[in-house]
């Protein structure tokens, strides 16, 4: 059984037509033929449905916020898998194309359909014969690298048993006072999943967009700041995997992140415990408050 990636994940949005507005800022392309539907080169999805939706599963915290993270898998086997796991003591509903559909450990809905392949690269290609570099000045996000939630301190081995044990996913860093570092047994990212104990309770934290390297990440940034949306932090490098990043607040719940040149782990790699966080950053930039300029206006 291999969980490969995020496929999808689900908003409940109490106001629709403002978050429309915000992904298709971000970068992420319209599903014309299906409203609130989003999508990359990866293939990934972000659906957005009305939060009075009753088809959207409950979720611990309240307002706007993610109700689902679907999981893709590498086939229709280790679905059939999954449902035998989960169904031993929880209810596991199938929609009519096979999607599963459940609750984790601590109250998250989640899902699990076969994947529809692997996601493309994101790395800078190296640089064109006479060609000046002259990038767009926006984001293009090209796939979903992962999702962050919030959970109580209590909860964490609970967190980390379900996703470790049951889903076998892969422990890459745990930390005594942050959270506990997780990727898919099907990928090599640093993390697909992060548990946060901060602000010790349930809630759906962020989710995280790659984009080719630090020049988009800020000109993405520049690209949502001109157009009203504020930044949640400064463009930095994070310690624990190393990432590039910059978030957003998002009014369809959480954060969202530009993030890029993860560090890659395979199955040689030893859990690293570490008592006390190494720390958020190796560095951040001065100031959050970078102006959009277009040097071809």
């Amino acid at each position: 059984m291999k969980i490969q990636r995020v496929e999808s994940i689900v908003y409940g949005v109490e106001d629709l037509d403002t978050g429309l507005r915000f992904f298709k800022d971000w970068g992420v392309k319209p599903v014309e033929s299906a409203k609130g539907v989003f999508t990359m080169a990866s293939g990934q999805t972000i659906v957005l449905k009305p939060a009075s939706d009753p088809s959207l599963p409950k979720a611990p915290d309240q307002g706007s916020t993610v109700r689902e993270v679907i999981w893709g898998v590498d086939n229709a086997q280790s679905l059939e898998e999954l449902k035998k796991e989960l169904g031993r003591d929880r209810e596991v509903k199938v929609d009519t194309d096979g999607t599963l559909h459940s609750m984790d450990d601590c109250g998250f809905g989640i899902g699990f359909r076969v994947s529809k392949g692997p996601s493309p690269s994101a790395a800078a290609g190296p640089k064109s014969m006479n060609k000046p570099f002259d990038p767009p000045r926006s984001a293009t996000p090209v796939r979903m690298g992962h999702v962050v939630y919030s959970i109580a301190r209590k909860d964490q081995q609970k967190a980390a048993d379900f996703y470790t044990k049951r889903l076998q996913f892969r422990m890459t860093d745990h930390t005594g006072d942050l959270g506990d570092f997780m990727r898919c047994n099907g990928s090599n990212d640093h993390h697909n999943l992060f548990f946060l104990l901060y602000p010790n309770r349930p809630a759906f934290h962020h989710v995280a967009f790659e984009v080719r390297d630090f020049d988009e990440i800020i000109f993405g940034g520049q690209n949502m700041k001109s157009k009203g949306w504020n930044a949640d932090s400064a463009p930095g490098r994070h310690i624990l995997g190393s990432n590039l990043f910059w978030y957003f607040s998002n009014p369809c719940g959480g954060n969202v992140e530009y993030f890029a040149d993860m560090d890659q782990m395979d199955d040689n790699f030893q859990t690293r415990n570490w008592e006390k966080t190494p720390g958020y950053a190796m560095w951040t930039l001065d100031k959050s408050d970078i102006p959009a300029v277009d040097r071809r206006a």
